[in-house]
């Protein structure tokens, strides 16, 4: 790893050139035994958090956690999904490659000051926030340890192995920290930091390996080419904002209408659901690199993986949900203990959310993007996020944390009948699907 990497060597790690074609499942087993293993990790502090802080202050923290995430979500601007595929284009470039990185760089950095600035803001006229100032502030530090982080640049080389590496090093710095300075409630803020600490440790690892590798060089960044990073990723911005409309805003309707009690239920029925979906979650990941690739050079590969990659979401996610539907009950008691009463019918509605948003975003990833519907996709989600807001705000005065999942269910369910039906009216669109099944 103290090597410099060769633009060859680079050429050929990122496009497979010369490697078996068992790669792409040799990706997806890396990306999902890490994510499972980091959530397995994860699982270790989880019930410890729940049991010794308590649904109030759990949901304090994950009030906190939800704020932050809009700070990573502005901060981020969609480079997560736009920044891999212009590494694509420039992996045979390493002067393009290094202005790249530092341009997304830059751009970060100006949009964490400025999410921070409307934090401060929030955080004088918000009185609910402002009771909580202590560990959201203790939280934003996981917002500006994504400004340096690169997951990205490795994802659009599709070296997987460097972000299991990573993701394993963040484990092993919150894992212990947790057990040994989180005791009580009052240790919330405690537990924030060290929630923190895991991101800023990936930030650290991923510059020095990047710069290990030959990838980041001296700085070489000006305005326009930041400006163009944000030009480039404000549709990707758009969609994943809307993302936001679902998860984060509903445990903050959930705190303002409900109480913390309600966002505790909540954030620990959505943290088991996120478990059972990672195994499709990895797949859309490792994927989209690889059939953005193929997609102008090889259509009929790209079709093919697709398909295969679509019946594999479709496989993983319904298991998943058969699975909560059998055992949520013991499962959600077993691991968030007798005071979390409730969750266990909230995780059963968020289950079933999944597969239709697992199944909506693999299509308009893996298919509506390719196509240049990237405006399309990012209108269609945040229609829907906006109509998840306003179920939320109807629900859950009634309904507390089940009202909240109820809103994010019919959502989703919205976005995959309206990408299913711009896909039935749109000629290419309808073409493609058809190459699909053709080719399956």
């Amino acid at each position: 790893m103290s090597k410099v990497c060769d633009p060859v060597e680079i050429r050929n790690t990122a496009s497979g050139g010369g490697q078996p074609k068992s790669k792409v499942g040799r990706n997806v087993f890396i990306m999902v035994v890490t994510f499972v293993g980091n959530y397995l990790a994860s699982f270790a502090t989880f019930p410890y958090l729940t049991r010794v802080l308590g649904p109030t202050h759990f949901g304090v923290l994950a009030y906190a956690m939800a704020i932050a995430a809009y700070g990573t979500l502005f901060t981020e601007w969609g480079f997560n999904l736009s920044a891999p595929k212009a590494v694509i284009d420039y992996q045979d470039e390493p002067r393009a490659l290094n202005e790249l990185i530092w341009s997304i760089a830059g751009a970060k950095t100006g949009l964490c000051v400025l999410s921070f600035l409307a934090l401060l803001m929030l955080l004088r006229f918000d009185g609910h926030l402002a009771s909580s100032r202590t560990v959201v502030l203790l939280s934003w530090l996981g917002v500006v340890a994504n400004v340096f982080t690169l997951y990205w640049l490795f994802q659009g080389l599709e070296r997987f192995y460097l972000i299991a590496a990573m993701v394993f090093a963040n484990r092993l710095v919150t894992l212990p920290l947790t057990f040994w300075l989180v005791h009580g409630p009052d240790d919330v803020a405690v537990a924030a930091t060290i929630q923190a600490a895991g991101p800023a440790v990936g930030a650290f690892l991923s510059i020095g390996i990047a710069w290990r590798l030959g990838l980041l060089r001296a700085p070489d960044v000006s305005w326009r080419s930041i400006g163009q990073r944000l030009k480039h990723g404000t549709d990707m911005f758009v969609a994943t904002a809307s993302v936001t409309l679902f998860g984060a805003a509903n445990a903050v309707i959930l705190a303002s209408l409900a109480g913390p009690y309600q966002v505790g239920l909540y954030a620990a029925a959505d943290k088991i659901r996120t478990v059972g979906n990672l195994v499709p979650a990895q797949i859309s990941a490792v994927l989209y690199p690889r059939i953005s690739r193929l997609f102008n050079q090889q259509p009929r590969v790209a079709a093919r993986l697709t398909v295969v990659g679509a019946v594999a979401t479709v496989v993983t996610s319904l298991a998943s949900v058969l699975f909560f539907w059998l055992f949520a009950g013991p499962v959600t008691k077993l691991i968030l203990g007798n005071a979390f009463h409730g969750a266990s019918a909230v995780l059963l509605v968020l289950s079933v959310s999944t597969l239709f948003g697992n199944l909506a975003y693999f299509l308009g990833l893996q298919v509506l993007v390719p196509f240049g519907q990237s405006r399309k996709r990012s209108f269609v989600m945040l229609a829907a996020g906006c109509l998840n807001i306003a179920l939320a705000i109807s629900f859950i005065p009634r309904m507390g944390a089940q009202g909240a999942a109820m809103s994010f269910l019919i959502a989703e369910a919205v976005i995959l009948v309206l990408y299913v039906v711009s896909i039935a009216r749109e000629p290419r669109l309808r073409m493609y699907f058809a190459l699909l099944a053709r080719h399956a």
